[in-house]
Protein backbone atom coordinates (compact mmCIF):
# COMPACT_ATOMS: atom_id res chain seq x y z
CA UNK A 1 0.00 0.00 0.00
CA UNK A 2 2.89 2.57 0.43
CA UNK A 3 3.70 2.83 -3.55
CA UNK A 4 -0.47 3.77 -3.66
CA UNK A 5 1.31 7.82 -3.64
CA UNK A 6 3.65 6.83 -6.35
CA UNK A 7 1.19 5.57 -8.44
CA UNK A 8 -1.36 8.73 -7.59
CA UNK A 9 1.49 11.35 -8.28
CA UNK A 10 2.17 9.33 -11.99
CA UNK A 11 -1.37 9.17 -13.06
CA UNK A 12 -2.12 12.67 -12.61
CA UNK A 13 0.99 14.07 -13.84
CA UNK A 14 0.13 12.26 -16.83
CA UNK A 15 -3.17 13.53 -17.10
CA UNK A 16 -1.50 17.22 -16.76
CA UNK A 17 0.98 16.31 -18.93
CA UNK A 18 -0.84 14.84 -22.28
CA UNK A 19 -3.06 16.18 -24.43
CA UNK A 20 -6.37 16.23 -23.25
CA UNK A 21 -8.26 12.98 -23.45
CA UNK A 22 -11.36 12.20 -24.60
CA UNK A 23 -13.49 9.13 -23.61
CA UNK A 24 -14.42 6.92 -21.45
CA UNK A 25 -12.50 6.35 -17.77
CA UNK A 26 -10.29 3.49 -18.29
CA UNK A 27 -9.77 1.39 -15.08
CA UNK A 28 -6.07 0.62 -13.48
CA UNK A 29 -5.22 -2.81 -11.68
CA UNK A 30 -1.88 -3.56 -10.14
CA UNK A 31 -0.64 -7.11 -10.13
CA UNK A 32 2.14 -9.09 -8.96
CA UNK A 33 4.71 -10.95 -11.65
CA UNK A 34 2.78 -10.47 -14.65
CA UNK A 35 3.48 -12.55 -17.42
CA UNK A 36 2.06 -13.51 -20.56
CA UNK A 37 1.08 -16.78 -22.80
CA UNK A 38 -1.07 -17.60 -25.65
CA UNK A 39 -2.78 -14.07 -26.11
CA UNK A 40 -3.43 -14.44 -21.88
CA UNK A 41 -1.85 -12.72 -18.78
CA UNK A 42 -1.00 -14.29 -15.73
CA UNK A 43 0.19 -12.92 -12.18
CA UNK A 44 2.00 -14.81 -10.03
CA UNK A 45 3.17 -17.78 -11.69
CA UNK A 46 5.87 -19.12 -13.63
CA UNK A 47 3.96 -19.55 -16.75
CA UNK A 48 4.83 -17.13 -20.22
CA UNK A 49 7.04 -14.56 -20.74
CA UNK A 50 7.46 -11.73 -18.13
CA UNK A 51 5.35 -8.35 -19.29
CA UNK A 52 5.34 -5.09 -17.81
CA UNK A 53 2.03 -4.30 -18.67
CA UNK A 54 -0.85 -5.00 -20.27
CA UNK A 55 -4.40 -3.00 -21.81
CA UNK A 56 -7.33 -4.42 -22.43
CA UNK A 57 -9.40 -1.92 -25.41
CA UNK A 58 -12.84 -3.62 -25.10
CA UNK A 59 -12.76 -3.95 -21.07
CA UNK A 60 -11.20 -0.06 -20.70
CA UNK A 61 -8.52 -1.96 -18.40
CA UNK A 62 -4.98 -1.78 -18.07
CA UNK A 63 -3.18 -4.06 -15.75
CA UNK A 64 0.60 -2.83 -14.47
CA UNK A 65 3.32 -5.25 -12.83
CA UNK A 66 3.70 -4.05 -9.37
CA UNK A 67 7.31 -3.99 -9.32
CA UNK A 68 7.28 -0.63 -10.94
CA UNK A 69 5.42 1.30 -8.41
CA UNK A 70 9.18 1.28 -7.25
CA UNK A 71 10.45 2.73 -10.80
CA UNK A 72 8.69 5.83 -11.16
CA UNK A 73 10.57 6.92 -14.51
CA UNK A 74 9.74 3.20 -16.07
CA UNK A 75 6.28 3.04 -14.82
CA UNK A 76 5.23 6.34 -16.76
CA UNK A 77 6.71 5.37 -19.43
CA UNK A 78 4.82 2.03 -19.37
CA UNK A 79 1.36 4.01 -18.73
CA UNK A 80 2.00 6.30 -21.65
CA UNK A 81 2.77 3.08 -23.86
CA UNK A 82 -0.58 1.38 -22.63
CA UNK A 83 -2.40 4.59 -22.96
CA UNK A 84 -1.01 4.99 -26.49
CA UNK A 85 -2.81 1.34 -27.80
CA UNK A 86 -6.66 2.99 -26.80
CA UNK A 87 -5.29 5.89 -28.91
CA UNK A 88 -4.14 3.17 -31.50
CA UNK A 89 -7.53 1.36 -31.77
CA UNK A 90 -9.50 5.03 -32.22
CA UNK A 91 -6.97 6.99 -34.43
CA UNK A 92 -8.86 5.90 -37.88
CA UNK A 93 -7.86 3.50 -40.37
CA UNK A 94 -6.39 6.67 -42.50
CA UNK A 95 -3.90 7.69 -40.04
CA UNK A 96 -3.55 4.20 -38.88
CA UNK A 97 -2.43 3.37 -42.45
CA UNK A 98 0.00 6.59 -42.87
CA UNK A 99 2.11 5.61 -39.42
CA UNK A 100 2.35 2.13 -41.02
CA UNK A 101 3.36 3.78 -44.53
CA UNK A 102 5.79 6.28 -43.17
CA UNK A 103 7.62 3.11 -41.01
CA UNK A 104 7.40 1.46 -44.31
CA UNK A 105 9.42 4.52 -45.64
CA UNK A 106 11.86 4.26 -43.04
CA UNK A 107 12.54 0.63 -43.93
CA UNK A 108 12.94 1.41 -47.22
CA UNK A 109 15.51 3.75 -45.88
CA UNK A 110 17.79 1.57 -44.06
CA UNK A 111 16.44 2.81 -40.32
CA UNK A 112 17.77 0.89 -37.74
CA UNK A 113 16.72 1.18 -34.38
CA UNK A 114 13.22 2.08 -32.83
CA UNK A 115 12.59 4.64 -29.81
CA UNK A 116 11.30 1.38 -27.49
CA UNK A 117 12.05 -2.24 -26.82
CA UNK A 118 8.70 -3.18 -27.46
CA UNK A 119 8.65 -2.30 -31.23
CA UNK A 120 12.51 -3.51 -31.18
CA UNK A 121 11.63 -7.03 -30.36
CA UNK A 122 8.97 -6.70 -33.27
CA UNK A 123 10.71 -5.09 -35.93
CA UNK A 124 13.52 -7.83 -35.36
CA UNK A 125 11.42 -10.13 -35.93
CA UNK A 126 9.62 -9.14 -39.03
CA UNK A 127 10.11 -10.92 -42.60
CA UNK A 128 10.05 -8.77 -45.65
CA UNK A 129 7.31 -10.98 -47.13
CA UNK A 130 5.63 -9.88 -43.69
CA UNK A 131 5.90 -6.48 -44.51
CA UNK A 132 4.77 -6.75 -48.14
CA UNK A 133 1.42 -8.95 -47.13
CA UNK A 134 0.70 -6.51 -44.44
CA UNK A 135 0.48 -9.59 -42.26
CA UNK A 136 -0.64 -9.74 -38.73
CA UNK A 137 3.28 -9.37 -37.84
CA UNK A 138 3.73 -5.84 -39.55
CA UNK A 139 0.34 -4.49 -37.80
CA UNK A 140 1.14 -5.80 -34.75
CA UNK A 141 4.84 -3.93 -35.26
CA UNK A 142 3.53 -0.66 -36.62
CA UNK A 143 1.23 -0.57 -33.59
CA UNK A 144 4.38 -1.33 -31.31
CA UNK A 145 6.03 1.13 -32.92
CA UNK A 146 3.00 3.53 -32.24
CA UNK A 147 3.14 3.55 -28.63
CA UNK A 148 6.47 2.92 -28.37
CA UNK A 149 6.97 6.40 -30.40
CA UNK A 150 4.13 7.94 -27.86
CA UNK A 151 5.72 6.69 -24.82
CA UNK A 152 9.09 8.63 -25.89
CA UNK A 153 7.58 11.70 -26.89
CA UNK A 154 5.53 11.98 -23.81
CA UNK A 155 6.67 8.79 -21.34
CA UNK A 156 10.43 9.28 -20.90
CA UNK A 157 12.47 8.91 -23.96
CA UNK A 158 16.01 8.03 -21.95
CA UNK A 159 14.86 4.46 -20.78
CA UNK A 160 15.15 2.78 -23.83
CA UNK A 161 19.02 1.59 -24.04
CA UNK A 162 18.83 -0.26 -27.61
CA UNK A 163 19.92 0.96 -31.19
CA UNK A 164 18.44 4.40 -30.99
CA UNK A 165 15.84 5.46 -34.61
CA UNK A 166 17.99 7.86 -36.05
CA UNK A 167 17.36 11.97 -35.62
CA UNK A 168 15.74 12.20 -38.96
CA UNK A 169 13.67 9.55 -38.53
CA UNK A 170 12.45 10.34 -35.46
CA UNK A 171 11.94 14.32 -36.44
CA UNK A 172 9.32 12.50 -39.22
CA UNK A 173 7.64 10.51 -36.78
CA UNK A 174 7.67 14.00 -34.38
CA UNK A 175 5.93 15.32 -37.41
CA UNK A 176 3.38 13.11 -38.25
CA UNK A 177 2.21 13.08 -34.05
CA UNK A 178 2.43 16.81 -34.19
CA UNK A 179 0.16 16.93 -37.56
CA UNK A 180 -2.22 14.04 -36.04
CA UNK A 181 -2.61 14.28 -32.51
CA UNK A 182 -2.29 18.46 -31.64
CA UNK A 183 -5.91 18.49 -30.25
CA UNK A 184 -6.33 15.49 -28.27
CA UNK A 185 -6.05 11.58 -27.59
CA UNK A 186 -9.09 9.64 -28.58
CA UNK A 187 -9.17 7.00 -26.40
Amino acid sequence: MRWDGCLLKQVHRLDTELPPFVGEQISLEIQARLSAYRGRLFSCTDRGTPVYAASFIRCRSIVVESALLRKPRLLRAILVHELAHFVWTRLGNLAREEFSALLREERLRGARGELGESAAVYKAALSESAVIKNSKQWRDYVCESFCDTTSAFFGSRALYLGPRLAQRFVQRRQKWFTEHLRDYWRL
